[in-house]
C-alpha cells in the first residue's frame, strides 16, 4: 500500500492495521463504518510520520476516512482542536513533547511489536 510518494514498509502496514482494527474500522471523526480490508479508512497521524519517536505511538494515530484525513491535513488547527477535545490537553502536550525526542529507527522490531499487538487485540 502506498499513499502518494509514501511507501509503507511492513512495520507501517502492521501499525496501520492495528489502529484501524482498534478503532473498529470506523472513522473516528464522522463515524462511518468500513468493512475490512479497505483503503478508504486510513491510519492518520496527528504528529507526522517523519517523527520516528511517535510514528508508532497509538496515541498519535486515529482511523480516519479518506475525506476526514484530507480535511485535517488541510486544516491543522482544527485537527489540533479535535485532538485536544478527544484526548485531552495533557495527552496532546505529552505527545508533542515525545515527538521532540530522538528514537532510533528499528522497523523490523516495530513490525514484530505491531503484529503481536494486533493478535492480542483480536
Amino acid at each position: 500500500m502506498s499513499w502518494g510518494k509514501y511507501k509503507a514498509d511492513p512495520a507501517d502496514k502492521a501499525f496501520s492495521l492495528y489502529i484501524r482494527t482498534r478503532d473498529k474500522w470506523t472513522c473516528q471523526r464522522c463515524g462511518k463504518k468500513y468493512e475490512p480490508p479497505t483503503s478508504q479508512l486510513h491510519c492518520s497521524h496527528f504528529v507526522g510520520r517523519g517523527k520516528e519517536s511517535v510514528r508508532f505511538d497509538p496515541e498519535n494515530a486515529d482511523a480516519l476516512c479518506f475525506h476526514d484525513h484530507q480535511y485535517f491535513t488541510s486544516h491543522p488547527l482544527e485537527h489540533y482542536e479535535w485532538q485536544v477535545e478527544r484526548k485531552g490537553q495533557k495527552v496532546v502536550d505529552a505527545l508533542r513533547l515525545r515527538s521532540s525526542l530522538h528514537k532510533k529507527k528499528d522497523r523490523q522490531m516495530e513490525a514484530i511489536i505491531w503484529r503481536q499487538a494486533l493478535k492480542d487485540l483480536l
